[in-house]
This record gives structure tokens, C-alpha cells and sequence, in this order.
């Protein structure tokens, strides 16, 4: 008998680590489903989404100025996010703003209602919107699509006239190239040189190549620029300001780090998830006398939702004693920014906290942090490896090549420094920009520059550099 007790409470015991366990590495939304399907299966637990005035310390913060550092801190965000953002392609630096709501193909398929086009049209249109991808390309070959659609190819290549007339302009494309001319609709000299540069010098115009576009088309510099400028005024990806209409991620920050009268305070965001409460209905049956089934079963709900509200609390107070030494650490990234970070090991936190590696490791995942600079997640904070100095920067203990996480941010953070305030008309080669680092104290290698350069979105030399206009058109 004792050893089916021991045997049971050892069961309860490691069902219970492992449910604090996961609920330590919940980020916002994972824990905020986790608790409203708590409330829906377990029928002792209520559910108040509208949280009650809470400290955040010992001076206290109430929910409306929560919500007001909070909007306060995405407005920061907003506003640096132009300068930190990574450009991943040449594109991207045309693309509008993603507006939510209407998916892409809704908004063409309400177009083509209004058109006076015949039921076979409709349905051939209605499948070619139907292929298309998020950025609005046609990249089923259209042969193929005219097979399954059981129509010869001049139909197919019809209708997609027809498509490509459709707002936003260059829907139906099936490449860039061909996205670009469909948007040049004016016939002025201008838009003639631009159609002759998209046909012919796309990729000498993405590399920023523009002495020789004019070299081979034989026209003056200006000319080129002039083109250039419209060029870059067509959107490459139509459909990129539409809703993709698939589930998306939203960040939602863990913790916030904000300045106030001279310090910084911590505030764990517990506003996202429901705050759970026991009714005082079933308390009241389970301390009765009845001690049958039904007492039983609620007994066990009630210690499952108390149990589940301690693994809350001890999530936060776990993430708030973590970022408190993050704070501690990397008050010079909180003070200056970006390429302020210092190195600091998960183990280190661990250490100075008296807890287990993993157990930092497990509230660090899918965590971020909001601050003045941005949103960051939790890992941001931490080195990849250990920070190694050569004996040329031994003196100031800044990284070399082979540094950590946070060595590899202050090279970058210094990369974007230097670009910025290079002569846009003769910009630093790699080379010089590894020069340069060295006289600051990094000990990088031109190769190990332009990994660094590209990682962070910044062109080489020759895309960066601005050409001089002589005259007006």
C-alpha cells in the first residue's frame, strides 16, 4: 500500500516539474492559448482578461500606464527600426508597408466581378489568381496552366493580358523583369529608357552599375539616373501590401526595460494572457462533507489550476531575476544601444542566480524584451561563444574575428557607423573598412568585413555609391 502511494506521488511529482517546465519556456502567446484551454476543459477556473491595477515594483505601475510605456516603446521601436532593419534584397527597399485584411486574391476576384467578361473568362482569370503567389507572381508555367485549364496557349497568354490590367499593376507577372514593364505603361523618353534598361541592364542596375548601363546605351549619366529614379518608383512585389491570409507570428514582448527619473525599471508584461481565479462556487463544494466522486474530481481540479497559477508566478519571477542580471550586465547597450553589448554567458546568470544552466536556457526561449533601442529576443543578450581579443586590441578588449555574439554586434553596430558617415560618392571598400576597424580595435579581415557587411544588408562599395548629377531633365 505504501509503495503504490510513493509510487503515485512520484508520478504527481514528475508530471508536475515537467508541467512548470514547460510553461517556463512559454513565450506570450503559447501561454496565453495554454491558459484559456485551461479554462475551457478544467470547470473551477475563471478567466478575467481585464487585469487588476499591479506593482511592478515597489513604487507600483497600474495597467493604463503599462499600456502607455508599452505603446510608448513600440513608437521608439518604429522609429530605429528604419536604421537596424536588415535589407534582405534589392527590392525589399520598395516594398509598402503589409496592410492586413483583404487577402490579395480576394481583392482581384472582387475586380474581375464588375468586369463584362464571359463565364469561361471569368473562370480561367479566377484560376490564374488562384496560382498566384503572395508577392502577386503567376509561377505556375503557363502552358501547364493551360493544359489543366484545357485551353490553348493564345487564350492562356490572352487572359493573362487581361490579369496583368488588374489593380495593384504588375500582377500575373511571372519574373521581375517582366513585373516592371507591366507597370511602365507612360511613353515618355524616360519611361523608354527605363523599358530599355529593365529588358537589357536589370542586373547591372541592382548592382548599382550605372557607368556602364550608360557606356552601353550611350547616353549621358543624368539620363541614367533619371531612369533609375523611376525605375525604383515600380513595385517589385505587388502583392506585398496585401494580407497573406495564412496565420502569422506576432512578437509580443516578455518583459520591457524602461528608463524612468534616472533608472531603469522592469516590467514583466502579464497583460497578454488571462489572469486565472478558482470559483469560490466549487471551494465551497470541496470543503463540505460530501466526500464522493464528485468531490474528488474537483478537489483535483482545484489543486491542477492552483498549481498551474504557481508555475505562472514562478515563470515571472524566474524571467524578471533574469533580466534583472541581463540589465546588470548590459547596462551600456541600454544606456547607448546597439554595439554596446558586453559577453555574457547563459552559465554565468545561471551561476550568480544559484539555478541550473538549463533552467536559464528554458527562460530565455521564445522570449524578447522591449526597450528604447527595439525588440530583442531574450538570446540577443547573450554570447555565442567567448569573446577572444588579439594582442592589438588586448588594450581596449574589443573582439577579434573569431568572437562571440555579442563581439560579432559591436563589429557590425561599428560597420553601419562607418558606412554612415562615408562619402556616399567615394565609399569604403572592404578593405579600408577593415583598416578602419583595426584602428578602432577589431582585429577583422576583409573577408570577414563583407560577411559582416552582407549580414547586416549593407551593398558592397560600388552598390552604395551615389553618382553625382550634373543636370536636370
Amino acid at each position: 500500500m505504501e509503495l503504490r502511494q510513493e509510487q503515485k506521488l512520484k508520478q504527481t511529482l514528475s508530471q508536475n516539474m515537467l508541467q512548470s517546465t514547460e510553461i517556463l519556456q512559454m513565450g506570450q502567446l503559447e501561454l496565453k492559448e495554454y491558459l484559456e484551454d485551461l479554462a475551457l476543459e478544467n470547470p473551477v477556473v475563471d478567466m478575467d482578461e481585464m487585469r487588476s491595477e499591479k506593482s511592478s515594483d515597489d513604487k507600483g505601475e497600474s495597467n493604463e500606464d503599462f499600456i502607455r510605456r508599452l505603446e510608448e516603446l513600440q513608437s521608439m521601436d518604429a522609429q530605429n527600426r528604419q536604421y537596424y532593419q536588415d535589407e534582405q534584397d534589392e527590392a525589399s527597399r520598395f516594398e509598402p508597408a503589409e496592410r492586413p485584411g483583404m487577402d490579395l486574391r480576394d481583392a482581384l476576384m472582387e475586380q474581375i466581378l464588375f468586369m463584362k467578361i464571359s463565364k469561361e473568362e471569368f473562370r480561367i482569370l479566377e484560376y490564374m489568381i488562384l496560382n498566384l503567389d503572395d508577392n502577386g507572381y503567376l509561377t505556375e508555367d503557363l502552358p501547364l496552366l493551360c493544359k489543366e485549364l484545357k485551353i490553348s496557349e493564345e487564350d492562356g497568354e490572352r487572359m493573362l493580358k487581361v490579369l496583368w490590367k488588374l489593380e495593384p499593376k504588375g500582377t500575373g507577372a511571372r519574373n521581375l523583369r517582366e513585373c516592371l514593364l507591366i507597370q511602365l505603361e507612360g511613353g515618355s523618353e524616360v519611361d523608354e529608357l527605363a523599358r530599355r534598361i529593365i529588358e537589357d541592364y536589370l542586373e547591372e542596375l541592382g548592382r548599382n552599375r550605372m557607368e556602364i548601363i550608360a557606356r552601353k546605351l550611350k547616353c549621358s549619366m543624368d539620363q541614367v539616373l533619371t531612369a533609375s529614379d523611376r525605375i525604383r518608383m515600380l513595385n517589385p512585389r505587388p502583392g506585398s501590401g496585401f494580407g497573406s491570409g495564412k496565420y502569422q507570428k506576432y512578437l509580443v514582448p516578455d518583459v520591457l526595460v524602461v528608463k524612468t527619473e534616472g533608472r531603469f525599471q522592469i516590467i514583466i508584461n502579464d497583460e497578454t494572457y488571462p489572469q486565472l481565479s478558482i470559483n469560490p462556487y466549487y471551494l465551497t463544494l470541496m470543503k463540505g462533507e460530501d466526500s464522493g466522486e464528485a468531490a474528488g474530481y474537483i478537489k483535483n481540479k482545484v489543486k491542477q489550476a492552483e498549481w498551474v497559477c504557481h508555475c505562472v508566478e514562478q515563470r515571472n519571477r524566474t524571467l524578471y531575476l533574469l533580466v534583472q542580471e541581463i540589465l546588470k550586465a548590459q547596462i551600456a547597450f541600454f544606456e547607448g544601444g546597439r554595439g554596446k553589448l558586453t559577453a555574457l554567458t547563459q552559465r554565468s546568470v545561471a551561476e550568480k542566480l544559484g539555478m541550473n544552466e538549463s533552467t536559464i536556457s528554458r527562460a530565455v526561449r521564445e522570449k524578447y524584451l522591449q526597450c528604447q533601442w527595439g525588440l530583442f529576443p531574450l538570446q540577443f543578450f547573450f554570447s555565442r561563444g567567448s569573446i577572444q581579443t588579439c594582442p592589438a586590441a588586448d588594450a581596449k578588449n574589443t573582439p577579434s574575428e573569431k568572437a562571440g555574439g555579442a563581439g560579432a554586434e559591436a563589429v557590425k553596430e561599428q560597420i553601419r557607423i562607418l558606412v554612415a558617415g562615408e562619402d556616399k560618392k567615394k565609399p569604403y571598400s572592404d578593405r579600408i573598412l577593415a583598416e578602419k576597424l583595426g584602428e578602432a580595435g577589431f582585429s577583422i579581415s576583409r573577408r570577414t568585413v563583407a560577411k559582416y557587411r552582407e549580414a547586416i544588408g549593407i551593398a558592397d562599395a560600388s552598390g552604395r555609391k551615389v553618382f553625382e548629377r550634373k543636370n536636370t531633365l
